[in-house]
């Protein structure tokens, strides 16, 4: 008996720790969506303009992106426990030098640069080994995975705000850096790729994937009509969830009058339904298609944004904040498993790479923008007026390439 009929044949139990351990890593690197709780006191200290202390999340989250191709290409070739292992040490390096910073250029080189490296390297292998590991549940694998990507910030927000406000933001880069170093470390060690002809027991990839067999390179990929598509439509889904992701504490206090403790916990719903999002698109993608989930989300979102724009009740206006951030979450996990369908698994760390360099191109429009607007204009408004425009634009390109890539 080889060693994929081995596991193929325990009935796909000793996958479901893979998926654990990329949970762990996930919740870590996750932290990223919980920076606008550090805005406050930066700015208070440093007397920096919103624009000036937003760059650094929008430096962190660009590198991650630009750094997920060369990290997919390590862990094609080199397995997830080396990608993610170097990510852990980064993260926490990252973390650690931003307690010593006194200009605007030390974090961006600490916050921006290395975390954001670290984040790159550790967030693409676990998506990837699971994918492999379950190629009969790739919507509901995904979404489970990256569910602890969104939900770092319902635990961290509120973890963060705490030490910020008992001791300093500076002990808060301290304690969360070492900590997302060991985990981050001790989570890759349990992570490994199926043996070669691993196949789940009893299931056909015939009856599942339209293109079942087919693996492209990234090279031949990026010359296909459907990548554009997903890339273009990715970065407009991106740039809705990433604008208010980096600046939800503000809008929260600026627009729907909200406490400074109010706000925090808007931040920690935001990550909560982020995070529940990631695995119900991802079972909706499973059941209905992705492409129909994609559709859906992109017109809801849409809706979140209008909400948004035109409320401020405090209550509605939390409604619109939950349904960003199920939307966002259902993109980050309805991607990758549509890079996996249309171009393989074999190559799924760097050809989803590619691709995530939407959500890098997501990560300058979206926090950018509301961040000028807010400088220059005094109001958030035409930010996600643009943004409303942008996600029914989304949803018009998802819906042509459901339509093409039927025929």
């Amino acid at each position: 008996m080889t060693d994929a009929n081995a596991v193929s044949n325990s009935g796909g139990r000793v996958r479901w720790k893979y998926v654990v351990a990329a949970v762990m890593i996930n919740l870590c690197l996750g932290a990223v969506y919980a920076f606008s709780i550090l805005v406050p006191p930066l700015e208070a200290e440093f007397h920096w303009t919103r624009i000036e202390t937003s760059l650094a999340s929008t430096i962190a989250l660009l590198t991650f992106a630009l750094s997920m191709m060369p990290a997919g290409r390590l862990q094609d070739k080199k397995g997830p426990r080396t990608a993610v292992t170097i990510g852990g040490v980064l993260i926490g390096l990252g973390m650690m030098l931003s307690s010593y910073t006194n200009s605007l250029i030390w974090l961006y080189l600490s916050y921006g640069v290395l975390l954001g490296l670290g984040v790159g390297f550790a967030y693409g292998a676990p998506i990837a080994t699971c994918n492999k590991w379950f190629p009969d549940k790739k919507g509901l694998a995904t979404g489970l995975v990256v569910f602890g990507f969104g939900g770092g910030s319902i635990l961290f927000a509120p973890l963060w705000n705490f030490i910020i406000q008992n001791y300093s933001w500076r002990t808060n880069f301290l304690v969360s850096g070492l900590l997302f170093m060991v985990l981050t470390i001790a989570a890759a060690q349990i992570l490994k790729n199926p043996p070669k002809d691993y196949k789940p027991a009893g299931w056909n990839p015939a009856d599942k994937s339209k293109k079942a067999g087919i693996e492209f390179e990234p090279t031949a990929m990026i010359k296909t009509l459907p990548f554009v598509l997903l890339w273009v439509s990715y970065w407009f889904g991106t740039n809705a969830g990433l604008m208010t992701i980096s600046q939800a504490k503000q809008i929260s206090k600026e627009i729907a009058g909200m406490s400074d403790l109010e706000a925090t916990f808007a931040v920690s719903i935001l990550g909560g339904f982020n995070a529940v999002g990631r695995i119900l698109w991802g079972i909706i993608g499973d059941s209905v298609g992705k492409e129909k989930a994609l559709s859906m989300g992109f017109l809801l979102c849409a809706v979140a944004l209008f909400i948004l724009s035109s409320v401020s009740q405090p209550t509605i206006f939390l409604m619109g904040i939950c349904l960003v951030g199920l939307c966002f979450g259902g993109f980050l996990a309805l991607y990758p498993a549509l890079t996996s369908d249309y171009y393989g698994s074999k190559n799924l760390g760097v050809n989803y790479g590619i691709v995530f360099t939407a959500y890098g191109a997501g990560s300058i429009l979206g926090p950018m923008m509301a961040s000028y607007f807010r400088t220059f204009q005094g109001t958030y408004l035409p930010a996600f007026y643009i943004s409303i425009i942008l996600a029914i634009s989304g949803m018009m390109i998802v819906i042509f390439l459901r339509k093409k890539t039927a025929k």
